[in-house]
């Protein structure tokens, strides 16, 4: 339908519910005077690339130094290209942990994401609370010889679980859970 845009003059009240409470806000025209929408609806913009990673010569830092935004129910981590760890006996990729507080959905934008085979650009992984992951053998031995990342990638911890959706379902790669347990030997292939 064609947008119906309000030009009356006056009081307006608008009523908001949130969590069962209500707030009422009073504007001085009419809220409805629109006939479009231009822009974001969002308080907040960012350019993934001007995000600046935390990086050390000499540790590998946890995804929650990339921390981009923080709140009681999650955090957003941001991970964009930086310079790989100069010490040689530095582990220069993700390490083996699991999440004991969170699950942890990555979205792998641009790049190449080197710490995990068969990963490619559009991919989401999801990390129950409590399943080990980290890098795979073949990564651990390619980071020796590189300089730097090469990977866009957001990735999200949520204190409540997360669950897959039949859309989701129908697109994931069975055995996933368990490919670093195959990759460490631990699992016959």
């Amino acid at each position: 339908p064609e947008p119906d845009p309000h030009h009356e003059e006056g009081s307006f009240e608008v009523r908001v519910k949130r969590d069962g409470t209500f707030t009422s806000l009073e504007f001085r025209w009419h809220p409805l005077d629109v006939a479009g929408w231009q822009g974001d609806l969002c308080p907040v913009r960012l350019n993934i690339l001007s995000h600046r990673p935390v990086t050390s010569p000499r540790y590998h830092m946890p995804p929650s130094a990339n921390a981009t935004f923080v709140n009681d129910g999650f955090a957003i981590c941001s991970f964009v290209p930086r310079p790989l760890e100069e010490d040689p006996d530095v582990l220069r990729v993700p390490f083996y942990h699991a999440n004991i507080d969170a699950d942890e959905v990555l979205f792998y934008h641009a790049g190449n994401f080197f710490s995990r085979a068969g990963i490619g650009e559009g991919f989401m992984t999801l990390h129950p609370q409590g399943l080990h992951h980290g890098p795979q053998p073949a990564a651990i031995v390619a980071s020796r010889t590189r300089q730097r990342t090469d990977e866009v990638a957001v990735m999200v911890e949520t204190r409540l679980p997360l669950s897959l959706s039949p859309e989701a379902e129908a697109v994931a790669q069975p055995g996933y859970e368990c490919s670093w347990a195959r990759g460490m030997g631990l699992l016959e292939e």
